[in-house]
This record gives C-alpha cells, structure tokens and sequence, in this order.
C-alpha cells in the first residue's frame, strides 16, 4: 500500500512540473524532460498495482530500461527510414548508407545485448554494458526531444499579434517549392484568424539568399503572397538580408518595430522547424511564438533527424552530464538481468 501511495505521489508532482513548465513557457527543452519522467512514474504506477509485491526498485529499473529501449527502436527507425527516403540529391550513396547502417546497429543492439548478457561472461557484460550505455543514452535524449517538441507541433498558439514573420527556405529556380508555399499559406491562414479578431497584422516574408540570377527568397514569398495569395501590397514588407534563422527573427522584428508596431509576434515555419525556431527567439530574448506548416512525410524522418541532432548540440553539456546517470543504471539493470 506504500509503493502505491508513493508511486501515486510522484506521479501527480512529476505531471504538475511539466503542467507549470508548459504554462510558465512550453519553449524548453526541459518541458520533455518532465513529460518523459511523469510518463516514467505513471509507467511504475501501472507495475506496481500489476506486480504487486515486487520491489519498487526493480520495477523503477526495470521501466526505465524499457523506456531507454523504445527511445532508442524509435531513433533506430526513424535513421533508417529517412536513410530510405531521402532524395540522392540531398545525400550521397556513402551517406545514406552510412546513416543506414547507423539506425540498423541501434535497432539490433538490444537484442545483442540481451544475448551478450545471457553468456555471463565478463567480456560479454562489458560489451553489454556499453551498447546498452550508447543506445539507451541516445534513446532517452530522443524521447526528451519528441516530448518537447511534438506537442509544440500538435497545440500552436492563439495569440494576438500585429505581425507574422514567415521564415524562408531555398527557392527551385526561382520559384517558390512546395515546402516554402505551405509556410506561407500557413502565415495566411493565420492572418485570416487574426483578421476575424479585428487585427490586420504586417506580413514579413524573411530571407536575403539570392544572387545575381536567383532572387532573395523574401522576394519570391512576397511575389506569392501577394499576387497568389490576395494579400494587400501594403501589408507584405520583404526582409531581403537575413542568411540564418537567427537574423531572420532579429532583422524581422527590426523592421516591425520600426513600423510601429510591438510584439510579441508570430514566426510561421514548417512544422517540424517549429520547436527549434521557438528556442532560437527565447535565446534572442524574444517572446514570439512559432506555429508550423504540414511536411510531406516522405521528408518528415529526415527532418526530424535533422532537429534531434542540432536542438541536442545546443544542449550538449545537459546530454553528457546526464551519461553517467545512464552508465550507473545500466550497470544496475544488467546486474539484475544477468544470469547468477
């Protein structure tokens, strides 16, 4: 009755710290981090009332590993699936399978550990040890990073705003690309919501990488918006020098403010941008929030790759503080697994 009790009560503080984290402000990394541990203790919870006189310890073990390994079959498949889908354009032959090969050995490791484990040997629990230390570690920081993320995707805001940033991506000679387009239709649905609330906001299409022949792809968004999308010439204000996310919000919010208005603003942007481009304006000290576009899901395991591996680079000292955490209970789990 005590394990229960107990279970119950980190249950409800770890789904209250990421309820605060979520309203205090939902673009941080740590908010994922709460929803993994609240999604852990419910997890124990359910063992608890299941296995009933097991000992806790075993089962917040036992759980924790089960979590490493469905993070880490999740990494494993999205890296093999975006290897396959990916165009050859994007990657060559030796980078799609290295990246193939990569995902592979994350879906196979658990199983090779467990056989490792099985052989009770010292040189087999080593190797256990540290598969298990590597894909486990790997798995969590995946799982951390989907539950801050995915549900920044699922739950945009609706806000206020007198302006919308619209952040650009490379242009097809010339021409706005599908990805693009859905950005920018994205920023016209959104002016729409804001127009039946009595607010006509400033539309900034942002980005200066153009050249000689080439557009700036700011021009070719505001061609779109404008003569495609019906929106009025005066409320499109192209933002032509911007060369990354970061100058896009800082040269965007430079020409909004000069035109008298006040933010917070909302940046329109794919979906799976949406989350790293909300930690880039807190970073800026910027309160914007960020909605996003649909992405095909031919692109979508790639795309997400791509967010995993740099929204974790910006956090690179949390993810190797955290290692050996992962190491100790590695060590624990392999020593309850392990044959007597």
């Amino acid at each position: 009755m005590l394990d229960v009790l107990g279970a119950l009560t980190v249950v409800a503080l770890w789904w209250f710290a990421h309820l605060l984290l979520v309203r205090h402000d939902r673009r941080r990394v740590r908010s994922g981090f709460a929803l993994l541990m609240a999604v852990h203790a419910s997890s124990t919870l359910l063992a608890v009332l299941v296995f009933r006189g097991h000992p806790l310890g075993e089962l917040l073990l036992l759980v924790a590993g089960a979590l490493g390994l469905i993070g880490a079959l999740a990494l494993g498949l999205t890296v093999v699936v975006g290897s396959v889908a990916v165009s050859r354009w994007e990657s060559g032959l030796l980078g799609r399978l290295s990246s193939a090969l990569g995902g592979i050995a994350l879906l196979v490791a658990p199983g090779a550990a467990v056989m490792l484990v099985a052989t009770g040997t010292p040189p087999g629990l080593g190797i256990a040890i540290a598969a298990c230390v590597v894909a486990g570690h790997m798995g969590v920081a995946y799982l951390v990073f989907l539950g801050a993320t995915v549900p920044y995707q699922l739950f945009p805001p609706h806000r206020e705003s007198t302006g919308i940033i619209i952040l650009g991506s490379v242009l097809y000679d010339g021409r706005v690309p599908p990805l693009l387009r859905r950005r920018l239709d994205r920023a016209v649905t959104e002016r729409e919501r804001l127009l039946s609330l009595g607010v006509d906001p400033l539309l900034v299409p942002s980005g200066g990488k153009g050249d000689g022949f080439t557009p700036a792809e700011s021009e070719a968004m505001a061609a779109y918006l404008i003569e495609v999308a019906g929106v009025p010439a005066d409320r499109v204000h192209a933002e032509t020098e911007a060369r990354t996310t970061e100058e896009n919000l800082i040269l965007s919010h430079r020409i909004l403010d000069e035109a008298g208005l006040q933010g917070p603003y909302i940046v329109s942007t794919s979906r799976y941008h949406a989350f790293r481009a909300a930690l880039l304006a807190r970073g800026l000290g910027l309160d914007d929030e960020v909605i996003g576009a649909r992405t095909a899901l031919s692109y979508l395991p790639t795309a997400t790759l791509r967010e995993f591996v740099i929204t974790m680079a910006y956090r690179v000292r949390w993810v190797l503080a955290a290692l050996p955490v992962t190491v100790a209970l590695t060590i624990l789990l392999v020593r309850l697994l392990a044959p007597a």
